[in-house]
């Protein structure tokens, strides 16, 4: 039981004894885990800590010694600086932990005041001398605690005691006789020992542990890092990637052996310039910028390109840059731009004159437009232009409009945005920055020149048309309409012409029109009329769905009118989609129509992405198989490239066919890429085939080339039997005209012919 007690208390007591050591431990930072609050290193206040405490202990310790003799010898200077200086050791160590810097500096001052109060309170001096040697220990404080200019500080002030040593110079405040305290001796020597060889010892053991420390740290951390530097070492070399370590001077300090050969530097030492690498300047490559930084990072090295693909910091001044060959991209970059530059040239420029085209023109137009600002077009008609027609070729073409552009380069007020738009016509985008008739006169007298074409003499004059946005169009067509009209429907002595009045009204009414369609559509006045077509033997073998408008206000409206309306005002969608759905309405309530109704699709519709995903959506809600709807065409939806749209169609099951063939620009070769089923030729293409044996030869072309590529040829407008046999004749098989059927209503069409026409088709 004895020896259980004995165990407890030895336990007792280690247990003790650890609290202790740990408590001191904690409250003197003797370890570097235990963080200060202010931010500085560890030992500083660790350092500061000790000095203090020790301090504190003696200053209290004389305190206690000298306070009965005080008080007998009515010594009260001797209570009011021990007092003193042991209540500012404890309140600067109780500070030490939130204000660092200011206890530092404080001890120091105190450190100086102790050693003037000894030489002003000791009336003895070679005793006062010693209160002038123990400021001498402020440098090294100062310099463990603080730093380096604050010891060259003190350690200048020390010169004042050191004077005051040499010269013997007494400036004690207490009178020679007076009764000097009895143990002032004893506590000064005590000051000076303790602070010599405890208090100085100590703090400078603390800093020595700390530096042993750091080395023991920086020890271990080489031991690591080169380790590491090994293993990055292998890595680096035996990588797939050619890498190069770069300095922040573009030095390149380190390659592995896939960079030095990319690099050709196999037999050059390292570290080497960039700069005798490549040729090129590279010190952007080292800026940190948003806008350099989404730049390709490349250099060329003798006839490759080489390409910085990814970068690593590794340190403050070294960087890994991951370096490939980029040479074929590169050209085949620069072969594509090629390509580009000479497309958007085909597409943007006339060749015959080296201007911007019209195509260039309408998009210029729509981009002002989009911008909503005022601006003018105008329209310089070439009044000699049937001479640039017979008498001069492409090449003498190509030098009067460079003329011309040479003027307006030369002309600062003629820097406006000028096309060819064909015709000997020059349309001239002008921003609304002065009065525009003055701005046509500038440009009518420089267009009036002599300039000698080959053998001729050529007498460059033109006329103007003037239209304004938006006045005079809302669209970039319609303003090219109106800038034209002016042009062409001027006196014809009159030079300059503004779109008038009269025009302004018939744009007006062809707007009040618009507003009137639009709201017809929202409505439901627009009327579902159907044209039968028909093969050789006269049976029905389609529908081509015609809109029809009667309006309260204006009565019957023909498709002439209206349609161009709907084009101009983009309401030609909506009609579409009109159409589709009551199309769609008529197929369901008559199943029993088993032929194809056809619809006319404008090059509008062709160019609305939204276009095939809205007449899937009519056809699934009516449940209409795309195969019961045939999409007619026009010529003109295939100036533009819109192949991925008739595939999708063709694809989706719907029927292709072209509109009124013969009437626009395309060759046969171009629409005859798309997958269409059936080409619809117009009227205007089947006139004088029994008398123009080149029209006929045409004719018997084209049936050649669809019958080949099982393209059904429906002619257009047969009005009389004599139509119909004369196309015959040349083996035309489908018709549509008058003469089989006039449009008719949809509610009154007569399907019994249908049934007959499936009778006889059975």
């Amino acid at each position: 039981m004895n020896c259980v007690q004995l165990d407890l208390s030895i336990v007792q007591n280690n247990n003790t004894k650890y609290l202790v050591l740990s408590t001191l431990s904690r409250f003197f930072l003797l370890e570097e885990e235990h963080k200060p609050r202010v931010n500085v290193p560890t030992w500083r206040l660790s350092a500061l800590r000790i000095i203090l405490a020790t301090g504190l202990v003696l200053c209290f310790g004389i305190f206690l010694n000298s306070l009965p003799t005080a008080i007998d010898y009515n010594l009260d200077y001797v209570i009011a600086l021990t007092t003193g200086f042991t209540l500012t050791l404890g309140a600067l160590l109780f500070l030490s932990s939130h204000t660092f810097f200011i206890t530092a500096h404080l001890l120091l001052v105190c450190i100086v005041v102790a050693g003037i109060m000894i030489k002003l309170f000791i009336p003895s001096l070679e005793l006062a001398h010693l209160g002038s040697i123990f400021v001498y220990i402020t440098p090294i404080i100062a310099l463990i605690l603080v730093g380096k200019r604050t010891a060259i500080f003190y350690a200048a002030l020390n010169i004042v005691p050191f004077i005051l040593i040499l010269k013997n110079i007494d400036i004690s405040i207490v009178p020679k006789g007076q009764r000097m305290y009895v143990d002032a001796i004893l506590h000064i020597q005590l000051l000076l020992f303790f602070f010599l060889n405890c208090c100085i010892p100590l703090a400078v053991w603390r800093t020595s542990l700390a530096a042993n420390r750091l080395n023991k740290h920086m020890h271990e951390n080489n031991t690591l890092l080169k380790s590491q530097k090994q293993i990055y070492q292998r890595f680096f070399q035996k990588s797939f990637n050619a890498i190069i370590l770069v300095d922040n001077q573009l030095n390149v300090v380190e390659a592995n052996d896939k960079a030095k050969r990319l690099l050709s530097i196999q037999t050059q030492p390292l570290p080497l310039p960039l700069n005798r690498i490549t040729p090129d300047n590279v010190e952007y490559l080292t800026y940190d910028n948003d806008l350099i930084e989404a730049l390709p990072k490349t250099f060329e090295v003798d006839d490759k390109c080489i390409e910085i693909a990814a970068q690593e910091q590794h340190s403050n001044d070294i960087k890994a840059w991951y370096l490939q060959d980029v040479s074929d991209q590169q050209q085949l970059q620069q072969d594509l731009l090629t390509l580009d530059v000479a497309h958007q040239q085909a597409k943007y420029f006339d060749k015959a004159t080296n201007l911007p085209n019209k195509t260039w023109l309408l998009e210029q137009l729509q981009a002002h437009i989009d911008r909503g600002e005022p601006f003018a077009l105008l329209i310089a008609d070439n009044l000699n232009k049937h001479v640039l027609d017979y008498m001069i070729d492409g090449e003498q073409h190509r030098t009067l409009y460079a003329r011309i552009n040479q003027l307006v380069e030369q002309d600062a007020e003629l820097l406006d945005q000028i096309a060819y738009i064909g015709a000997g016509r020059i349309a001239i985008l002008v921003e609304a920055k002065g009065p525009l008739k003055d701005i046509a006169n500038r440009w009518h007298k420089q267009l009036d020149f002599w300039i000698k074409l080959g053998q001729h003499q050529f007498h460059s004059k033109y006329a103007i048309g003037i239209a304004t946005y938006p006045e005079h169009g809302y669209i970039a067509e319609r303003l090219l309409k109106s800038a034209l009209q002016a042009c062409e429907l001027r006196a014809p002595n009159q030079m300059i012409t503004v779109f008038d009045q009269l025009t302004r009204r018939q744009t007006l009414a062809r707007h009040e029109m618009a507003l009137l369609l639009e709201k017809s559509i929202e409505l439901g006045e627009l009327k579902l009329y159907l044209q039968s077509k028909h093969d050789i033997q006269k049976n029905i073998i389609g529908y081509e769905a015609l809109a029809r408008w009667h309006n309260s206000l204006l009565g019957w409206v023909p498709p002439s009118q209206f349609i161009p309306i709907a084009e101009e005002f983009g309401l030609v969608s909506h009609v579409t989609r009109t159409m589709l759905d009551k199309v769609c309405q008529f197929i369901t309530a008559n199943p029993e129509i088993n032929v194809p109704v056809a619809i006319n699709i404008s090059s509008r519709d062709i160019e609305d992405p939204h276009f095939i995903s809205q007449i899937q959506g009519i056809t699934s809600k009516y449940g209409v198989a795309p195969q019961s709807i045939e999409l007619e065409l026009t010529e003109y939806s295939f100036a533009d490239d819109h192949n991925h749209v008739m595939d999708k169609l063709n694809e989706l099951g719907f029927m292709l066919s072209i509109d009124d063939f013969g009437t626009g620009y395309s060759n046969i070769a171009r629409v005859l890429e798309c997958p269409i089923q059936r080409l619809k030729l117009d009227r205007s293409l089947l006139t004088d085939i029994t008398d123009l044996k080149k029209q006929r030869s045409l004719l018997l072309g084209l049936k050649t080339i669809c019958e080949n590529m099982q393209i059904a040829l429906l002619a257009e407008g047969v009005e009389t039997q004599e139509d119909f046999e004369r196309l015959s004749k040349l083996g035309i098989t489908e018709f549509q005209g008058y003469w089989f059927s006039k449009p008719c209503s949809a509610n009154m069409l007569d399907l019994s012919l249908l049934a007959t026409n499936n009778k006889a088709l059975s």
